[in-house]
């Protein structure tokens, strides 16, 4: 007979295995056993690892974006905030030791999206946690993990914009969209509505909204969770049309051509599933 213990264990690994196929669903499900409480000492890992060369060195370098709230932001103080700064520091956490602070082993990068691939393959950074979407075009460039996010794309506007409401209305080519130069979000925009649209490419995502806000642009395409970020700070604009994509969010690492990266994306997947399975990505 099953006491209340038992049921309530159950219940635990059930939200468990909830949260990985939601969140990781390339990650191989959790075992049912209990995992034994981390330990703060330093962990250890075969001398031929990219993750022991990390350790021995003390540092790792992150490639971040410095505006993309709610994702990754510079604060005043300089310190990074966001989800994805976030799971750097469980990354750091996971090869030096709970017991470090991560923010002394961490080196941060500061990309956008037309840097963040090439920080990587330039060997800038070890890392990059920069809003990367899986795809094939990028798996011939880099590594990739599993997925530690996914979203959609969408459009901002102005709340007084009652004429935007679904990709049709932009497929006219009278409506401006403003996208980040080099990122994806111009082709995708391209793609869905057959190269209808027009596309203003600017620098960044504040200039995009500086644009919306003067009317150069009348939208303003990006990630729904990016976009969210904006919507939460200016109650002058909301987002529209529902999700045309389908985006999974992975951590980019250099090739291993040379076996210089020995084990480091696998690596870096066990602590993506970990941080899932044991709540901290929630909390994130």
């Amino acid at each position: 007979m099953t006491g209340r213990g038992g049921f309530a264990r159950a219940a635990a690994i059930g939200l468990a295995a909830a949260l990985l196929t939601a969140c990781l669903p390339d990650a191989r499900p959790p075992s049912p056993t209990p995992s034994p409480s981390p330990s703060a000492a330093r962990p250890r890992f075969e001398l031929s690892t990219y993750q022991y060369g990390l350790q021995t060195k003390g540092k790792i370098r992150v490639a971040v974006r410095d505006a993309s709230p709610p994702l990754s932001s510079r604060a005043a103080s300089g310190r990074y905030e966001g989800l994805e700064p976030d799971i750097a520091r469980a990354i750091a956490k996971a090869i030096w030791g709970a017991a470090d602070d991560p923010e002394t082993h961490i080196e941060w990068i500061s990309v956008d999206a037309s840097t963040r691939v090439s920080a990587l393959t330039s060997a800038q950074a070890d890392i990059s946690l920069a809003a990367l979407a899986a795809t094939d075009d990028l798996r011939k460039t880099i590594d990739v993990t599993d997925t530690y996010l996914k979203t959609g794309q969408r459009l901002l506007v102005r709340r007084t914009n009652d004429q935007i409401t679904d990709l049709a209305s932009i497929s006219t080519g009278e409506q401006t969209v403003c996208a980040i130069r080099g990122s994806s979000w111009a082709e995708e925009l391209r793609r869905a509505t057959s190269d209808r649209v027009k596309i203003l490419e600017l620098e960044t995502l504040d200039f995009c909204v500086q644009a919306l806000g003067t009317g150069a642009a009348d939208a303003v395409t990006a990630d729904e969770v990016v976009l969210l970020g904006i919507v939460q700070k200016d109650p002058a604009v909301k987002l529209v049309v529902k999700a045309f994509t389908d985006q999974r969010l992975v951590i980019g690492v250099k090739k291993d051509a040379s076996g210089d990266r020995y084990g480091f994306v696998k690596f870096l997947n066990e602590t993506l599933l970990k941080i899932v399975t044991d709540r901290t990505w929630a909390g994130l």
